[in-house]
């Protein structure tokens, strides 16, 4: 009698992490004079939908999300807060006081207008450890943003992360040959985290064609997912843009 195959390096289920900067974005256009949108209402449709974290991003410009917001989220959320933040003293300090249950370091360029690509980490290995050090007294986990490399999943794991997020936003708009190179630099690295005890999330660009995709690769635990989803929001609500993202990342883990 033969014994049922088992598909291997695939957790059950990918969590998601829905990112509501840009809920933020559409409020601080007329220089957060109005009350609306309201961050709250969101994460709260967002958990309904089936979020499993809320991420968002303090940003030194401050450009959508503020401190105010990262103190009302992570006192109200009932779900993971996962602060982006640079590598930087004030950040650190923000993450201290208000102590989301992680925090993803990314580069960040003030004249940028999004994230445009992985944290070097191994270049900033004994800073980020600090940092790391820091945020650990406060059983705050940590992850890096990174390109898919190598030499920074180790350098991460050096650093005491728990966790890397791999940067997906070059991967998803490649076509052929380069999309499939990409993908095996993807591929190699994210075998890399996983026997060096790291998770594997991923993020950035992602829509849901792309997801249905990336729920493929090796031990893919979480993916984050903003610009999009509040953009589909728009059309058919939080709520469900993130019921639909959900089953794509199911419906793209079992296949």
């Amino acid at each position: 009698m033969k014994k049922k195959s088992r598909k291997k390096n695939k957790p059950s289920n990918i969590r998601l992490g829905v990112n509501l900067d840009h809920v933020a974005t559409l409020r601080q256009v007329r220089g957060g004079s109005t009350p609306y949108p309201d961050l709250l209402l969101f994460v709260k449709k967002a958990v309904a939908g089936g979020a499993d974290q809320i991420t968002i991003h303090l940003r030194e410009d401050r450009r959508h999300i503020q401190e105010q917001d990262l103190a009302r989220i992570v006192k109200s959320c009932k779900v993971t807060v996962n602060l982006e933040m640079a590598v930087s003293e004030e950040m650190t300090q923000m993450a201290l006081k208000y102590t989301p249950g992680y925090v993803c370091l990314v580069p960040e360029k003030r004249q940028e207008l999004t994230t445009e690509g992985g944290l070097n980490v191994a270049a900033k290995e004994f800073e980020i450890k600090s940092l790391v050090d820091k945020l650990k007294t406060k059983k705050i986990r940590v992850s890096t943003f990174i390109e898919p490399s190598i030499l920074q999943v180790e350098a991460s794991k050096r650093a005491g992360a728990v966790a890397i997020e791999f940067h997906t936003g070059k991967w998803v708009h490649l076509k052929g040959s380069q999309a499939r190179d990409e993908w095996s630099r993807l591929v190699e690295a994210a075998e890399r985290a996983h026997t060096l005890g790291l998770q594997v999330h991923a993020g950035h660009g992602l829509d849901y064609a792309s997801t249905s995709k990336i729920a493929k690769l090796p031990h893919l635990e979480e993916v984050n997912i903003g610009h999009f989803l509040v953009c589909e929001a728009l059309a058919v609500g939080m709520k469900k843009s993130v019921q639909h993202m959900k089953k794509i990342l199911k419906k793209g883990r079992n296949s």
